[in-house]
């Protein structure tokens, strides 16, 4: 996965079937900003000869008509001329329904084929895909298109002291969740590898160590009780292995305790709130999946008994939260969610456990959200978003110059307006806080799918507010040490100002320069604490 093309594409060449199916049938076990179906290419050319502007005005005006069906149209100046035609094509070939019976070759072909979500027979005419595709490798450029960033990231952070965490025990880490418990000033981290979750003080070292036999990505606290999520596969599958378990506090509750929520479908957030005003806290659960997937609220109907309320039926679900949208005294629901939907929607509380949906925005499939964060940045009364995309693990893909974060400022309407955008390869997380206490806010973002050959030092970044939207990227020396795929916010050591804590999982997907992969290999650092010294520096 991940790697890089460097040879051209050229007018008229024939892809054979036999690679097609194969290229095809692999990619329905990633990941993808597209999510994958269940047949491959026709046994016409994905390319054909014609290069005529009639014939590509044709295959743009057919590429309208017909991806918009789904999702946004993408631009083919979005990816290179190669990953369109090796990869991204024909994956989208398969949700066309083309030869259906190459979804037998899956290892979840029974889960796939049970769904009724893949076609047996083709939506459009074969001459109609081949317009389309010629339209799309004809226009794309030879070679990604690179990003805009115009400074250097500066290393040295003016707000925090670094603190890596001891080497793990054995093997690689695999952190697929930190968790700061501001309240009792002690931090929580988990491990896909040991099925571990892990209770370790405010400076870091270990407390508990208790095996929970899945994969814990999402800890969550609520006023009567405590949720934590597993996704039951880091990798994609569509095998309904997630779980979510309530626990009071302690480790050893979640060794004893049957979780409320079983056989779900990779779950990537749990979280806590009463929505339809009962007294009562009910679930909202982000089950991201793969192909399959959906996003949920659970009724809380006491005794331990929940009645699930499906809000999106479709996969995708990141995370979630609640806040009062639209100003009329209820909890509104604001989720991320990717895959081909690539959206932010609110979910508005009209009353009674009754929800209505609102697009607060939309951008191409291709885009791979990973992450959002609320904040009113403007002083206007209206919630404005920090938003991240940069899932590039997909498929074999170059980096891609929208990759990054992103402000999108709240309207009126519950619509958002794009504001700012800072390129960064493979962003995965951010949150906006004021961390240096100065009035105005920080945003600090991790990236998982850094360009490791050319700005390994991306990893981490924080953009230092210099005030009307002008940031400074900052980042720290020692940010080389892991990979980070989680990031949590919050005041650790209690002295009044916002630490973070980044956990490292190395085995990810996407190549990693071999120097720097024995490296992680050989230091094993599971996570690492910034601690936010500005209380500090300030005095008393």
């Amino acid at each position: 996965m991940g790697s890089r093309f460097s040879h051209g594409i050229w007018k008229g060449l024939k892809l054979p079937v036999s690679l097609v199916v194969l290229l095809l049938v692999a990619g329905l076990s990633h990941a993808a900003d597209q999510p994958q179906g269940a047949a491959t290419a026709p046994t016409a050319p994905l390319v054909g000869s014609e290069s005529s502007p009639e014939f590509l005005a044709q295959g743009r005006e057919l590429a309208r008509l017909h991806c918009q069906g789904c999702h946004l149209q993408p631009e083919p100046d979005q990816l290179d001329k190669v990953t369109w035609y090796e990869q991204t094509l024909p994956r989208m070939s398969i949700r066309l329904g083309f030869m259906p019976q190459s979804i037998d070759r899956h290892p979840e072909a029974d889960l796939l084929k049970a769904s009724g979500r893949f076609a047996t027979t083709p939506y459009i005419p074969v001459s109609d895909w081949k317009a389309i595709t010629n339209y799309y490798v004809s226009s794309a450029p030879e070679k990604p298109l690179p990003q805009a960033r115009s400074q250097p990231i500066r290393v040295g952070l003016k707000s925090f002291r670094v603190e890596p965490a001891a080497a793990a025990e054995s093997g690689g880490p695999e952190t697929t969740l930190v968790r700061i418990d501001s309240k009792n000033r002690r931090l929580f981290v988990g491990d896909a590898r040991r099925r571990t979750l892990e209770l370790r003080g405010l400076d870091g070292s270990l407390r508990q160590t208790q095996t929970i036999g899945n994969v814990p990505v999402g800890l969550s606290f609520g006023s009567s009780m405590g949720l934590l999520a597993s996704i039951g596969s880091f990798m994609p599958s569509d095998r309904p292995l997630a779980d979510v378990r309530r626990w009071d506090g302690t480790l050893g509750s979640l060794a004893t305790a049957a979780p409320i929520l079983t056989n779900l479908p990779r779950v990537t957030q749990a979280i806590l709130e009463d929505l339809n005003g009962d007294g009562r806290e009910d679930l909202i659960v982000s089950a991201f999946g793969n192909v399959m997937g959906r996003f949920s609220w659970h009724q809380n109907l006491g005794g331990g008994k929940y009645a699930e309320h499906v809000l999106l039926d479709r996969p995708g679900a990141i995370c979630a939260q609640v806040l009062d949208f639209n100003q009329d005294g209820r909890p509104d629901i604001g989720v991320l969610v990717a895959q081909e939907t690539e959206s932010f929607f609110i979910f508005l509380n009209r009353g009674a456990g009754q929800f209505s949906m609102q697009v607060g925005f939309q951008r191409s499939p291709l885009f791979g959200h990973t992450s959002f964060d609320v904040a009113d940045l403007d002083g206007d009364g209206h919630p404005d978003l920090v938003v991240t995309n940069g899932d590039n693990g997909e498929y074999a893909s170059p980096i891609k110059r929208y990759h990054g974060i992103r402000v999108y400022m709240g309207r009126p309407d519950l619509t958002f307006r794009e504001s700012f955008f800072y390129p960064l390869n493979g962003a995965f997380k951010a949150f906006v806080r004021d961390f240096d206490q100065d009035g105005h806010p920080e945003i600090a973002a991790i990236s998982y799918f850094p360009d490791c050959s050319q700005s390994p030092e991306e990893g981490f970044v924080c953009l230092e507010n210099r005030g009307n939207f002008r940031f400074v990227a900052a980042t720290f020396k020692e940010s080389l040490a892991g990979r980070w795929l989680t990031l949590d916010c919050g005041d650790l050591d209690g002295d009044g100002d916002e630490d973070l804590v980044l956990g490292s999982h190395i085995h990810g997907p996407s190549p990693v320069p071999d120097p720097l992969k024995a490296n992680w290999e050989r230091d094993r650092i599971p996570f690492m604490i910034l601690r936010n010294t500005t209380v500090d520096r300030k005095g008393p």
